[in-house]
């Protein structure tokens, strides 16, 4: 096997509960929108927790529908470790077919190589009041 070529790893699914978008500047690049993020919560090998209230979705809305996200919100896990939660990502309507992927840091400042040493993907769709992503660990 080849070590250079990475591969995916599921470690858990994230809930994350969202208020109502509110919709800022115009720009050349599109509409800027702020989500709140409102709670949530994660399950799976890396860690049992809950989203923690006060985070945000910063979003670009393009001309032709396209999303650039990027969010940053923190989770609390069982254990009491904050993890800190930096997600960059699109979200594209083509169709019937909605591609949505994030590439995410989750760093903590405890000792956890497992969280701070790694990159993470995720793969996400928007139920009504809340954003489920998958989450899988990039090797």
């Amino acid at each position: 096997m080849n070590e250079s070529i990475p591969h995916l790893v599921r470690v858990g699914v994230l809930r994350v509960d969202v208020g109502a978008p509110v919709d800022g500047e115009v720009t050349a690049q599109g509409v800027h929108r702020s989500i709140p993020i409102l709670g949530g919560t994660l399950e799976g090998e890396i860690g049992e927790g809950v989203v923690l209230a006060g985070g945000a979705d910063r979003q670009i809305v393009h001309d032709d529908g396209t999303i650039s996200i990027e969010a940053r919100y923190e989770i609390e896990l069982a254990d009491s470790t904050i993890v800190t939660v930096h997600s960059v990502g699109v979200r594209a309507t083509r169709g019937d077919h909605v591609y949505f992927r994030t590439g995410m840091r989750l760093t903590t400042l405890s000792d956890r190589p497992e969280l701070n040493g790694q990159l993470f993907i995720s793969t996400g769709y928007r139920a009504e009041k809340t954003v489920v992503l998958e989450l899988y660990r990039l090797t």
